[in-house]
């Protein structure tokens, strides 16, 4: 469901949002250019939910009151209705001005010209001068920027502190081989066999697909190749998948049928003691916990030289190619990335700010100090983010976990499912 939010030009009308403009086949910026008096509209899409939209709309107030006579229109959803939405839109020429792009669909939108490369407001509206260079590759196609990232993140492991305590099993102290985190988890699925509600060691690691990447950077490979295709082979994916087997039998992953039952995350209801994740997902986790104290180490990695990690642009901005107010979208684009204001709304809730500027706006205290110091140590040695995948990415990463999940349920074998995997994953591809 996509949700518009009921903005207003100040003392004026009430103003649509930007999926309403699509059904009638208008591009964002129907105001024109912006006048001598600086009046434009512009519109602006998020995936989030409202706690999230709460804060997108705290902020875009402050921008109106810097910015008199520019409106933004406002509208979002849940993930999967996100993508939907900008399909359609995309299809009718008719994206928003401004809108969150994730790296798994920037070739997408930017290769057929959907979106406009940001290189000419670089500089000018947009400044980038303080932001990694490491994180730069993921924004470009062709050498172009398409997209500017706002924060990024970092796959941690994370720990159920007073959980573990209450099974009896001892939080790690340090970061940890894959044997050595299975290991563990096991001895969390035993230890809690007997709880009520029973307590597991993690939801399955393996089904997801950032932390396949990871261990395939670890071992010097890569989810895709520089021709588009898969970076790995089948007997990597078969090692990969078979770690689940012993795990599900132990009780160190959750049992596929119970987790499907959960409405809520495992690690926040108290199911699973740990889970390897990006930080900024921990107010998930935390939420319904009653406080619970939670720890974090890096990922697994079996040599503490080579863990593979590099901040990932959480999300970034990207500006629609039809957009009628380029400078004042990127004005826009600009304020959400660096003003440290905007920063003090969101509280990490996104990742740590790219921006130095913005990360000036953090007030930082328990965990966050935690996942503040981890990011600066990462950043100082993080590898190069990888490239925007190839077109039909996104589809192959859901075809991965459902392959994983059937795996899991025992519908399929590791080797049934590798089979599986390389003939649709090619094939989606192209």
């Amino acid at each position: 469901m996509v949700t518009m939010t009921g903005r207003r030009v100040r003392g004026g009308t009430a103003v649509l949002a930007a999926s309403a403009l699509a059904l009638t086949g208008c591009a964002g910026g129907a105001d024109g250019d912006a006048g001598d008096d600086g009046a434009a509209t512009i519109t602006f899409a998020w995936w989030g939910d409202a706690t999230r939209a709460d804060r997108y709309e705290e902020a875009i107030d402050l921008f109106e009151e810097q910015n008199p006579g520019v409106t933004i229109q406002t509208s979002y959803a849940g993930w999967g209705d996100y993508w939907t939405a900008r399909n359609t839109e995309a299809a009718g020429g008719a994206l928003p001005d401004v809108f969150q792009m994730d790296v798994a669909y920037l070739r997408q939108y930017g290769a057929t010209g959907q979106i406009q490369p940001l290189d000419q407001y670089v500089g000018e509206q947009i400044d980038i001068s303080s932001f990694p260079e490491s994180v730069m590759p993921a924004t470009k196609i062709d050498d172009q920027i398409y997209g500017i990232p706002t924060q990024t993140t970092i796959l941690g492991t994370f720990f159920n502190n007073d959980l573990l305590d209450q099974v009896g099993v001892d939080v790690p102290s340090g970061d940890l081989t894959w044997d050595e985190y299975d290991a563990f988890l096991g001895e969390v699925g035993a230890a809690g066999a007997d709880a009520d509600p029973r307590i597991e060691g993690s939801v399955q690691y393996v089904q997801i697909w950032s932390v396949f990447e990871i261990w395939l950077l670890q071992q010097g490979k890569s989810l895709y190749a520089e021709d588009g295709g898969f970076g790995f082979t089948e007997a990597d994916l078969a090692a990969w998948w078979g770690r689940a087997a012993p795990l599900f039998a132990n009780g160190g992953f959750m049992d596929p049928g119970r987790a499907e039952q959960i409405e809520s995350d495992p690690l926040s209801a108290q199911y699973t003691a740990s889970e390897i994740s990006f930080y900024n997902f921990l107010v998930r986790f935390t939420e319904g916990t009653g406080g619970d104290e939670f720890s974090m180490t890096g990922v697994p990695a079996d040599d503490p030289a080579n863990r593979g990690v590099y901040l990932k642009p959480g999300l970034q901005l990207s500006m629609s190619a039809q957009t009628e107010h380029p400078e004042v979208t990127a004005e826009f684009i600009d304020f959400l990335t660096n003003d440290p204001a905007v920063e003090e709304i969101f509280e990490m809730s996104r990742g740590v700010p790219i921006s130095a500027g913005a990360r000036e706006g953090i007030q930082a205290e328990g965990l966050d100090q935690e996942i503040l110091a981890y990011w600066e140590s990462v950043e100082a040695t993080a590898i190069d983010a990888p490239a925007p995948p190839p077109q039909g990415a996104g589809a192959v990463e859901a075809e991965f976990t459902r392959i994983a999940q059937d795996i899991g349920f025992g519908a399929l074998s590791v080797e049934d499912g590798v089979e599986q995997f390389f003939l649709a994953g090619t094939d989606l591809l192209g």
